[in-house]
């Protein structure tokens, strides 16, 4: 009879959950889908709304404004964003070209 070991993981949470908290009672998340279109047909996952509140919370969190490190961080943190925020969080869903992408259309204007 063999008995497998449950798998056990661990992440540092800190104040992730508060501000997703904070956030999610915003709604900036769905003021941000309201007003922007939506993303192009063949892009999945995250909404804008919710890319733009993990990109939020990395900036806050980690002080530090830099797209190339946002995936890391939400690979690193994965399972506290998707359990406090509820959202199905791909591991390509915070990558810098979409990060990048996402800014430069609807914040810079290019």
């Amino acid at each position: 009879m063999s008995t497998s070991q449950p798998l056990t993981t661990s992440e540092r949470s800190d104040d992730i959950p508060l501000i997703i908290y904070w956030l999610l009672q915003l709604k900036l998340n769905e003021v941000l889908d309201e007003a922007l279109p939506s993303p192009h047909g063949n892009r999945q996952g995250l909404s804008y709304g919710q890319l733009s509140v993990v990109l939020l919370i990395y900036i806050m969190t980690q002080a530090d404004h830099r797209l190339c490190a946002v995936e890391d961080w939400v690979k690193q943190h994965r399972q506290t964003l998707s359990s406090a925020t509820g959202w199905s969080i791909g591991l390509k869903d915070a990558s810098d070209d979409r990060d990048c992408l996402f800014i430069r259309s609807h914040w810079w204007g290019s």
